[in-house]
């Protein structure tokens, strides 16, 4: 079977290296429209000989979110539906993750793991949890079973351990067709293409330079209708559909049907209603209101509650709040739809984007011919899906790797919006002296220490040399690479030879392409590893790793020190990427 997103997958070489979890970063991509998908695939991908029936844990505090996934690619693409065993893996998944005590016999990579999520938890800086299963093939009622089984089983495990938290818990299965459905729903924001005839009190216009909306309200029971005749396609502009009445202390689609039934009068003043892209509209004759096309940006769970309502409990006297918006300019439809979309929250990223130093960084990245750089902006989940991959470098891997290299690992790791929200450290980030071409050098550094360890990740176990696993296992511990980063920032006068006034000025020579400075950095990268597991060890082994700044500063001299020693026996390989830099 070929269809849109295979092909999709196929042109997605960059995701290649990481096998059968390719398709899970996509689908983790694709929902999400995260800009640098490789360096959350860094942290987030826990796939192992004994990763405990969880391959994917993404904690995103920022987005107050957490997904746990499991990924499955079939050979047989004629099999009719994934298996259900693997699906039911997800709930031994979940017992060690959201038990709040420590588990047992686990390895110390995935007690990081532990360790991250529960530190989101203990702050209450998570509002929801989902259960993923990704997978090529058909989805099937016996799978979304398992999910489910998995899915109440954290429900409960975070109501025993954290009561006065509010977190909503959901299970997804994301098969052939429903991934399909959301790669698709990212290329065209109106999938329904009917027209409409809508009985409405009253109605008034608003208009943009490249926007018109019409503001009225709409009964409920049509909302309904829509629902029961178009489902998952009323939802084309968001990537992600209705979630269901998921379990939750104070679920809010729970309390919307809820108040459908009980308190229908009131509908209205309880809810925010619905924001949707049309192709146009028009009133005909005083209460009479016309569209064409329904997208519906903003109120997916307003409408999924309202549409699983049972038909006789809908009253014919209540009504929602409606805000239909005929825009034809794709880049403005692609901003209505970011910061309408509640699952897309605004990234702390997206107020400097205006920044004069961002417009200048963007204007330098678009010289040196490397892609992505927007200065924060964000583009759509259609825009990071399509972009390739080896040439291109985000804003916010930039502030990542920037933070981490002129000594702030505990910032790239932990408050990565508050390099962008608060002016301390923004400043400090991206000071006035920061170039595109030291950002590249960064960078490159960054994506170095992810590829060493994604080659090391795709050697057999078996095969593997002592020194390898050490590696490998200490790769596999959160906040390792950001701490790499430093560790090898903090020694950069031993690699080029010579004493450094301004770091901020380090760069390549050449205007480096990122594959190029990559390799670049690579025979370093390697010789400098080898000290890692050893000295920049403590700092992560902890509940929060990086956050006790006396362990990483006592970390980092060390490495210095066994850097600086073995000097001599590393002189090539210093001396001959000494003669790509300058400062």
């Amino acid at each position: 079977m070929t269809d849109s997103l295979e092909v999709a997958l196929q042109k997605r070489l960059d995701l290649d290296p990481y096998g059968s979890n390719k398709r899970l970063l996509f689908a983790l991509q694709l929902a999400f429209g995260i800009e640098d998908i490789h360096s959350i695939a860094a942290t987030a991908l826990t796939d192992s000989s004994n990763d405990k029936a969880c391959d994917l844990l993404y904690i995103d505090r920022e987005g107050e979110r957490v997904i746990i996934a499991q990924g499955y690619e079939a050979q047989n693409l004629d099999r009719p539906q994934a298996p259900s065993g693997k699906a039911a893996t997800l709930h031994q998944a979940v017992n060690w993750l959201f038990s709040k005590k420590q588990p047992e016999s686990v390895p110390e990579t995935l007690l990081g793991a532990w360790r991250e999520l529960h530190d989101a938890l203990e702050s209450n800086v998570i509002r929801e949890v989902e259960v993923w299963y990704v997978h090529n093939l058909p989805e099937s009622r016996q799978v979304i079973q398992e999910i489910n089984v998995a899915s109440e089983a954290t429900f409960n495990l975070l109501r025993q351990g954290y009561p006065e938290n509010e977190i909503s818990v959901s299970g997804t299965e994301l098969g052939r067709t429903a991934l399909t459905r959301r790669y698709e729903n990212s290329q065209a924001p109106i999938l329904v293409t009917d027209t409409f005839r809508i009985e409405v009190p009253g109605a008034f216009e608003e208009r943009g330079t490249k926007w018109t909306a019409l503001c009225t309200s709409v009964p409920i029971r049509w909302l309904y209708d829509r629902y029961r005749q178009h489902e998952a396609d009323l939802f084309s502009p968001n990537v992600r559909d209705y979630l269901g009445s998921s379990r939750s202390k104070s679920n809010i689609n729970n309390g919307i049907q809820e108040t459908v039934r009980e308190q229908p009068t009131n509908v209205w003043a309880y809810n925010n209603g619905i924001t949707a892209l049309v192709h146009d509209f028009r009133i005909i004759d005083g209460g009479l209101l016309e569209i064409t096309g329904l997208g519906i940006v903003n109120g997916a769970q307003t409408t999924g509650a309202i549409g699983s309502v049972p038909p006789g409990e809908i009253s014919m006297d209540s009504h929602v709040l409606a805000r239909f918006i005929r825009c034809d300019d794709p880049e403005t439809v692609r901003s209505i739809v970011r910061f309408n979309n509640r699952q897309n929250p605004t990234r702390a990223a997206d107020f400097r984007s205006n920044d004069a130093i961002q417009r200048r960084l963007v204007e330098e990245f678009n010289q040196l011919g490397v892609i992505g750089y927007n200065g924060g902006r964000r583009g759509g989940a259609e825009d990071v899906i399509r972009r390739p991959g080896e040439n291109q470098l985000s804003a916010e891997a930039a502030a990542q790797a920037l933070a981490a290299f002129h000594g702030a690992s505990h910032t790239a790791y932990h408050e990565k919006s508050k390099i962008w929200e608060q002016d301390e450290i923004y400043s400090r980030i991206f000071p006035e002296r920061v170039t595109a071409e030291h950002i590249v050098f960064v960078t490159s550094l960054m994506r170095t220490i992810e590829t060493e360890k994604s080659k090391l990740g795709r050697i057999d176990t078996a095969e593997m040399l002592q020194d390898q696993v050490d590696l490998f296992d200490w790769l596999s511990l959160r906040g390792s690479i950001v701490l790499a980063v430093e560790a090898i920032g903090a020694v950069h006068e031993t690699l080029i030879g010579t004493a450094v006034a301004n770091p901020h000025a380090l760069q390549f020579k050449k205007k480096l392409n990122m594959p190029k400075a990559v390799q670049a950095w690579e025979p370093v990268v390697e010789s400098l590893l080898a000290f890692a597991p050893d000295q920049l060890r403590e700092p992560l082994v902890t509940s929060s790793p990086l956050r006790n700044r006396a362990a990483v500063d006592k970390a980092v001299k060390s490495f210095r020190a066994q850097v600086n020693s073995a000097r001599k026996h590393s002189k090539d390989t210093f001396e001959a990427f000494a003669q790509h830099v300058r400062h």
